[in-house]
């Protein structure tokens, strides 16, 4: 009887994912914001393709958006109308591929161990064309 996963590593018991703060690339006006990467995973682990996803409390719409960018249907309610203006327009973006998300494979910055000033595979290239391959924060690039 095998005690691991016979395809590979098991994974970890702690996601770590950044939280939604002043600089992060998701950043809206709410207050308690998740970034779509927490959500995305459950979407991908607990639904299939053409699926709905219900959020009752959806907020600027964190979860509507993961679960577009991943081919499922979503719902939600809120009752604060600038939060519900927002989410429609990042459920349009996300719809479009033109939302701005943190790649879910980016590893998190850790300012005690930054990338080496040498070509680091860590971090792709910057969008926006800059051949310095050491950043502080992830560059921002459109979810794929």
């Amino acid at each position: 009887m095998l005690s691991c996963n016979p395809a590979g590593k098991n994974p970890g018991d702690v996601w770590v994912i950044p939280n939604v703060k002043s600089n992060h690339v998701e950043k809206t006006s709410h207050p308690c914001q998740f970034p779509v990467e927490l959500v995305e995973r459950l979407v991908l682990s607990l639904t299939e393709k053409g699926d709905w996803v219900l959020d009752p409390f959806i907020g600027v719409g964190s979860t509507a958006a993961a679960a577009v960018l991943r081919g499922r249907k979503c719902a939600g309610a809120e009752t604060v109308q600038e939060y519900i203006e927002i989410a429609r327009k990042r459920v349009k973006k996300a719809a479009a591929g033109t939302l701005l998300t943190r790649p879910m494979d980016r590893p998190v910055y850790d300012p005690k161990n930054p990338p080496s000033k040498k070509k680091d595979t860590a971090f792709p290239p910057c969008p926006c064309g800059s051949s310095s391959s050491t950043m502080n924060v992830p560059a921002l690039a459109p979810h794929h």
